[in-house]
């Protein structure tokens, strides 16, 4: 099995070159509304305004910079694939690998392009001064959240340690998005400890990415969902992100993806759920990764379908944040 993260650092995997995925283009699926996508990367090689932070890049900074000043993803490389796949819009989602937490660059392009790029940011949860920066921006850049990743440090991740509390609490005050992607770890306490933030943070919408890493090889019949993944079913603040990562996943372990997100939109309710390419960081077609996303959706309701590629992303990414409950 291709390692992921290694081969997106290659030159080749970043320029799309490779044909991966390979898939019929006998019959091109053509969306019949605007898509919005919910995980975009954007970066570029202007270095000398937006030097590069890769340390967080798994293979070395060498490789993801050597990636990036060769194929940067810029408006002008993501709006064409964007337009070509039906996508009216997207949040962009800062790329750790790339910045870490300097999101200069994702807030000065959404500020160019307000109307397509919908920013959402990555800080530092335990830092002291996160909680004014998230006031600062909420009103001045307009972003929608904050995303948290990361892997555990004895056992406990950072952002659901108390030293974040003050982040979470004014992202409460404020209504703004997180985006969780807990990396690593025990997996079901992870999914416990989001039901004790939403619980405690009601007026704070948090976005899963990848559903939370379901692993239906390990857990078959119930398409991968821990009982603490079910359990989150009774917060009405919790939502799940369907991505290419997943697909990716599943086509490794040689599961349908089709049957796989009609459990997951039974499951959550596609009122729950939103779409996201991974543009910047996924090898291959990006065309036909969003081929398999739409095709893998075909055996839902136009309705379910409009919630998880349109509606429910429109819902909860809302600029500025959505104020005090």
């Amino acid at each position: 099995m291709i390692d992921r993260r290694r081969f997106i650092g290659t030159g080749i995997a970043a320029a799309g070159v490779m044909a991966l995925p390979t898939m019929s283009r006998a019959h091109v699926i053509k969306p019949s509304f605007e898509l919005y996508d919910t995980h975009a990367h954007f970066y570029t090689n202007d270095v000398d305004t937006y030097p590069f932070n890769a340390r967080t890049a798994r293979y070395g900074p060498e490789i993801m910079v050597a990636k990036a000043m060769r194929f940067p993803q810029t408006p002008r490389e993501v709006f064409p694939f964007w337009e070509e796949s039906g996508i009216g819009k997207g949040a962009g989602v800062q790329y750790s690998s790339t910045y870490r937490f300097d999101n200069r660059y994702l807030l000065d392009i959404s500020a160019e392009h307000p109307d397509k790029i919908i920013p959402v940011v990555i800080l530092d949860p335990v830092d002291p001064e996160t909680p004014a920066t998230l006031e600062r921006m909420a009103h001045e850049n307009r972003i929608a959240g904050v995303r948290f990743t990361g892997t555990p440090t004895n056992g406990e991740f950072a952002f659901f340690s108390d030293a974040a509390a003050p982040t979470w609490q004014m992202a409460n005050q404020l209504g703004l998005l997180i985006v969780l992607m807990p990396i690593g770890g025990d997996t079901a306490a992870a999914m416990a400890s989001v039901a004790v933030q939403a619980a405690r943070y009601p007026n704070v919408n948090i976005l899963l990415d990848h559903i939370g890493f379901p692993r239906p090889e390990a857990l078959p019949e119930t398409w991968g969902l821990t009982p603490q993944h079910l359990s989150l079913r009774s917060h009405h603040n919790v939502y799940y992100k369907y991505t290419t990562l997943l697909i990716e996943q599943l086509h490794a372990a040689e599961i349908a993806e089709q049957p796989f997100l009609e459990h997951m939109v039974q499951t959550f309710g596609a009122n729950k759920m939103t779409w996201g390419s991974d543009v910047g960081n996924t090898p291959g077609s990006m065309f036909g990764w969003v081929q398999y996303a739409l095709a893998s959706a075909d055996g839902l309701s136009m309705g379910d379908k409009h919630g998880l590629f349109h509606d429910t992303a429109e819902a909860i990414h809302v600029p500025g944040g959505r104020g005090a409950a």
